[in-house]
């Protein structure tokens, strides 16, 4: 802080010592004068500035200590926050309890169902098939691709619209070859997996009749590719077409029109005058290629799930319902753990220590008696120097003046500032009372703690039981 200005420096600020021997030269002030005269004023008006500065700063350290020594509300809220937070907790898990025992039901039910089809059908190996289904999904998008820009390059060349009229075609193709019979044959191939003999024959039975299907289908692509112009069949010499033609002209009976719409029923003349009547390397090609695309689709979709049919599905379904109750469970758990650790920290940071606290207030109460003593040796000091200051004016003015001096000037000056009282340090409780304090808060903290806890617990507890499932459950529950 600054120190009170010198009885020199005010002299000087205040150019006392020439004022003076010329206001006494002109008699100035008067022997009659009652109080300090203007320039007397002017030097006191000055201190009495500095010190109201001075005490003010006092008086606005003092409020604010005072405010930090006001002793905190008994219980400051502590044990209202324990009782709300205990209060949210179990409201938590009142209103997820509807929901965590309809999921649960599911699970179980879930889990049910799986236990009798394996008891069953006398599966003792968990269900094999993919975590994720991506990579099949896109190995199946890829062949559907591959297929669609091969045929596209075959067709391209005899239809009316080149490569990609050509490509339209042979994504259709692509989606029945990949998408259709490859599931089929995956499909029915499980069926042969299965422990029953009928369904075991059935499925042999189907899958040799979607064999023969997926071949006179891509006999029937190829065909239809030859049917497309201006390839074959050939345009007979006459326009009418013998009602029994010999076998070597069935192809030019087979011709219907020059445009591509004719050539549907021109592959059909062909595909049934000769199935395997190929004419074409590039026929065959897209035989070949057509059937090759239904292996690989009928390998990747038996391999998106188990072998064994069914068996496959219903895993999925157990454990896509017990995640969705675990996640939901784990949700509302988190929810609780955060409850419990905010009103937990709320305690911990609100909670004041009676020792602490009387070793905070002893030290701000000697701040403040520090400032006290501070303010009174600067009123002091600054008295000193204003009336030593006042002096000299004085002196410089009776050398200069031939009148008497004012009888006020026979008594020196003294200020009249009121200091305030020093503080008090009788409020502080003693040693003794705040280790008995202490104790006490102390055990109070840890019995909300420790109802916190408790609670945290309970619904703890609550929400594990009411989400409990039995891996072993065999009945299928209503």
């Amino acid at each position: 802080m600054n120190p009170a200005p010198t009885a020199l420096s005010l002299v000087e600020r205040f150019r006392l010592t020439e004022r003076g021997r010329e206001r006494g030269q002109d008699g100035q002030p008067h022997a009659t004068q009652p109080t300090l005269d203007n320039v007397e004023m002017e030097v006191v008006g000055y201190c009495d500035d500095l010190y109201a500065n001075r005490r003010n700063d006092y008086y606005s350290h003092r409020s604010a200590l005072e405010e930090r020594l006001r002793p905190p509300p008994a219980d400051r809220g502590a044990e209202p926050l324990a009782e709300n937070t205990c209060k949210e907790m179990k409201d938590a898990v009142a209103e997820e309890r509807p929901d965590l025992s309809r999921l649960t039901r599911e699970a179980q039910r879930a889990i049910g169902e799986l236990n009798r089809f394996k008891r069953e059908e006398g599966r003792t190996a968990d269900a094999d098939y993919p975590e994720s289904r991506v990579w099949h999904w896109g190995v199946l998008v890829a062949l559907v691709l591959l297929e669609a820009l091969v045929n596209g390059l075959f067709f391209g060349a005899n239809v009316e619209g080149g490569i990609l009229a050509g490509t339209t075609y042979a994504i259709l193709i692509s989606l029945v070859n990949v998408g259709v019979l490859g599931w089929l044959f995956a499909t029915l191939l499980r069926q042969v997996h299965h422990r029953d003999p009928r369904r075991k024959v059935g499925g042999l039975v189907t899958l040799a009749a979607v064999g023969v299907i997926g071949i006179f289908w891509n006999l029937f692509v190829a065909h239809y590719r030859e049917a497309l112009p201006p390839d074959y069949p050939a345009q007979p010499d006459t326009t009418v077409v013998a009602e029994a033609p010999a076998a070597e002209s069935m192809p030019e009976a087979c011709w219907h029109g020059p445009d591509e719409a004719d050539a549907d029923q021109e592959a059909l003349c062909l595909f049934r005058a000769s199935p395997f009547g190929l004419t074409g390397f590039y026929s065959w090609m897209l035989l070949v290629i057509g059937l090759a695309m239904c292996a690989a689709a009928a390998i990747d979709w038996y391999k998106t799930d188990d072998p064994y049919p069914g068996y496959g599905a219903r895993e999925r379904h157990r454990r896509k319902t017990e995640k969705k109750l675990l996640d939901d469970r784990r949700e509302l758990l988190g929810d609780l753990n955060e409850l419990h650790d905010e009103a937990a920290r709320k305690l911990r940071a609100e909670f004041r220590d009676p020792v602490e606290a009387r070793q905070l207030a002893l030290n701000d109460h000697n701040k403040l008696h520090a400032r006290h003593t501070d303010l009174c040796g600067f009123a002091r000091d600054l008295e000193k120097s204003c009336r030593g200051a006042l002096d000299i004016y004085r002196t410089a003015n009776r050398e200069a003046r031939s009148a008497p001096e004012p009888e006020i000037w026979q008594n020196p000056w003294a200020g009249d500032w009121d200091l305030p009282e020093p503080p008090d340090k009788s409020d502080l409780v003693s040693d003794a009372e705040a280790e008995k304090r202490s104790l006490q808060m102390h055990a109070l903290l840890e019995q909300r703690e420790q109802k916190l806890r408790d609670c945290h617990d309970e619904c703890h507890e609550l929400v594990i039981e009411l989400t409990k499932l039995d891996p072993h459950d065999k009945a299928v529950p209503t």
